[in-house]
């Protein structure tokens, strides 16, 4: 696929891809090193660059010079800025097996399909992302005249593993249309990063297939390995990704960004002094190993498993799953994706895009930033959703008798904004209703009173989440029967009924796409069941299509809690409402400047330093005041959307940790495994008895 990374300014950027080059100038299969490199570009047009880079002239582009002259490229580049963006090209693991293990002329085939496939995908890249920004505050963008690009040719990982990939070095300069060199808008370069990974990968598919008669094996995620090669033989030459993997488990997290920490933490010097063929034969012992020897490579890229597929249609309905909306490049990453055996040229899957763009079934939405569209299907559902909120106005559904509401309000220490929207629900009548709650508002203590009022005059609660977590978290704290919206939709399937006249409560309903709230809203109207939607519209976008919440909310208001509770200080709510508004920035700062925020080393370097003075200094907890002492709140790495201040547990759940807490826990598992340990020895294993009397001999015949 293709990836994105940011270079920085100084004496030295750049070198790295120049010194990784061979010192041979003919033989590149036997070499020391890697090919040199080859300029790329209308940029680098511009400036009579061209053919091979030579020695010095991709550190001196990095400067913001001209390679040729050393003129200046517009302002000279600070030290430390952006001086250049690295886009790498990599190949399937299985191209890059077959162009390691394979013979010369094989490896030939595979670099050359490579490198038509980068150059196609650059291209594309360059035309639709090369932009400039004019202005005041850079308000106004331009097109740029193309990149001034440097590519790379490498065969190895810096773990010495084959991988066939390609660093295409892109200066943060461009050639605006009034004549000046100024830097690139980056924005465009990291939105259309995927689609040009996608017509890449199809584009590579093409080329080896019609080269060598190649069967590909399933297309994911844009990508394809080759036919015959396993999993065990792919997964053993990755090291470079198990390192990667290693490191992200010491830490505790798999986020993007915490991927791309691991492998900047990872990531070793490559050595380019080990000549091609001593890494080529090394490779060929270890795949032989794993039952893949160079004569079942040669064998298997041939046209005997050849069989052309015909690209499939693209699913309109898949568009739309993730997002309400799309553009023109989401539709170029389901052409290419639907084509296995590739694409001839780009331009081809670039006419098919706007074939389906022009089609009667897809409907284009305003929108100044760049053109998205939507399917009539989406359309159709979220007004019917909309429709259906409208018309199940005032129909007295669930409503609970006010005596029982009261006797629900009165056994609990609500504050008045509380008690007004449990009043509101449990009397509206509304057949669907939304709660706009953002988190630490006490929004799953005031469902508690509502339920029980409901239940005290005789209607049934139930509940659903997106997630198990959140699911049981509302089952716990508002004592309402609760499962996964997955599960709920199942049950209805086979035949599950929900309450009749009852309710039924979306938990963060703000992140669940409206197909799925479109279907929950139908069974509810076959049983008369008020559609309870419960969430924060602001909190994260949905995982799948959506924004029904925040429609229906607009279009027919909304019950809202907005007074945070969980935060007793001034300055702690208005840093997380920054954080709700999107200002990360002011959020972090606050944090920052109140002492909220701890630094230390990682577990792989200090294994235990981090949770020792974490909890060291929440050990006397109960002596220190609240500024001094924020409560240690267990981490959930299934939830990845939780933010500092999403624990919906209460006070008395939460997890605060002392030294004596740890010490008998730990004493406790200590004395636990003891026990186990003589138990297991007085335990014989099965089998280890002897025999009390010898085995019985079987009398001889004859």
């Amino acid at each position: 696929m293709l990836s994105v990374g940011k270079l920085a300014a100084g004496p030295n950027a750049g070198r790295y891809y120049e010194d990784a080059v061979a010192l041979g100038r003919e033989d590149y299969y036997s070499s020391e090193g890697e090919w040199p490199g080859r300029w790329l570009g209308g940029g680098a047009d511009a400036l009579g660059l061209g053919g091979e880079v030579r020695g010095g002239q991709t550190v001196r582009l990095m400067s913001g010079e001209n390679p040729t002259s050393g003129a200046l490229l517009g302002r000279p580049m600070d030290h430390g800025s952006v001086a250049g963006f690295d886009l790498t090209f990599n190949a399937p693991k299985s191209v890059g097996l077959a162009f390691a293990i394979g013979d010369p002329w094989t490896a030939r085939v595979l670099r050359d399909s490579h490198k038509a496939a980068v150059d196609d995908a650059l291209a594309y890249l360059e035309r639709e992302a090369c932009r400039a920004r004019r202005g005041r505050g850079g308000a106004r963008i331009v097109e740029g005249r193309g990149f001034a690009a440097a590519a790379f040719d490498h065969r190895t990982s810096r773990a010495a593993d084959p991988l066939l990939h390609t660093h295409v070095v892109v200066a943060n300069r461009t050639l605006g249309p009034d004549g000046r060199w100024t830097a690139l808008d980056a924005r465009p370069l990291y939105r259309y990063a995927k689609t040009a990974g996608y017509l890449y990968q199809a584009r590579l598919r093409h080329e080896v297939s019609e080269r060598l008669g190649a069967k590909w094996g399933p297309v994911t995620q844009g990508a394809a390995d080759l036919h015959g090669f396993s999993r065990e033989v792919i997964e053993h030459f990755s090291r470079r990704r198990a390192e990667i993997v290693e490191q992200l488990e010491l830490v505790g997290s798999h986020s993007l960004d915490a991927g791309n920490v691991a492998a900047l933490e990872t990531r070793k010097r490559k050595d380019h002094s080990v000549p091609i063929g001593r890494l080529r034969d090394e490779w060929r012992a270890r795949a032989a190993e794993h039952g893949l020897t160079r004569q079942d490579v040669e064998y298997l890229l041939t046209r005997r498993f050849q069989s052309k597929a015909v690209p499939r249609e693209v699913d309109l309905d898949e568009l739309t799953k993730h997002a309400a909306t799309f553009a023109r490049r989401d539709v170029l990453q389901a052409i290419a994706e639907a084509h296995h055996d590739g694409a001839r040229t780009v331009d081809e899957l670039e006419a098919k895009a706007d074939e389906i763009l022009d089609s009667r079934e897809i409907v284009r939405i305003p929108d100044p930033a760049e053109a998205r569209y939507t399917t009539e299907t989406q359309l159709r559902i979220e007004r019917g959703l909309l429709d259906s909120a409208r018309s199940r106005r005032d129909k007295d559904v669930a409503v609970a008798e006010p005596l029982a509401t009261e006797r629900a309000l009165a056994t609990r220490s609500l504050s008045d904004e509380q008690a007004h929207a449990v009043r509101q629900l449990t009397s509206s009548g509304h057949g669907v209703e939304v709660v706009r709650a953002p988190a630490g508002t006490g929004k799953t203590f005031a469902l508690d009173a509502a339920r029980e009022a409901w239940e005290r005059s005789g209607q049934e609660v139930v509940g659903c989440a997106l997630s198990a977590q959140a699911a049981r978290e509302l089952r716990e704290h508002a004592g309402i029967e609760t499962t996964t919206i997955a599960d709920l939709k199942n049950r209805l399937d086979r035949g599950y009924r929900l309450p009749q006249a009852g309710v039924l409560i979306v938990d963060e309903a703000g992140m669940v796409g409206t197909r799925d709230l479109a279907v929950l809203d139908v069974w509810a109207q076959h049983t008369n069941t008020k559609l309870l939607l419960v969430g924060d519209d602001k909190q994260l976008p949905e995982i799948e299509a959506g924004g029904a919440f925040r429609a229906i909310a607009e279009h027919d208001g909304a019950v809202e809690l907005s007074q945070v509770r969980r935060q007793d200080r001034e300055w702690d709510r208005q840093a997380l409402s920054a954080l709700r508004e999107g200002r990360t920035a002011d959020w972090a700062a606050a944090y920052v400047d109140h002492g909220r925020v701890k630094t230390a080393e990682t577990r792989a370097r200090r294994p235990g330093s981090a949770c020792r003075r974490l909890v060291d200094g929440h050990a006397d907890r109960d002596r220190c005041p609240d500024d001094r002492a924020a409560p240690l709140r267990c981490h959930r790495p299934q939830r990845p959307w939780a933010r500092p201040d999403a624990g919906r547990r209460p006070p008395r759940t939460r997890c605060r940790l002392r030294r004596q807490d740890l010490r008998e826990r730990r004493r406790g598992r200590r004395d636990q495994e003891q026990r186990g340990a003589r138990r297991d020895q007085r335990r014989p294993c099965r089998g280890s008895r002897r025999r009390r009397h010898p085995p019985r001999r079987e009398a001889r015949s004859g």
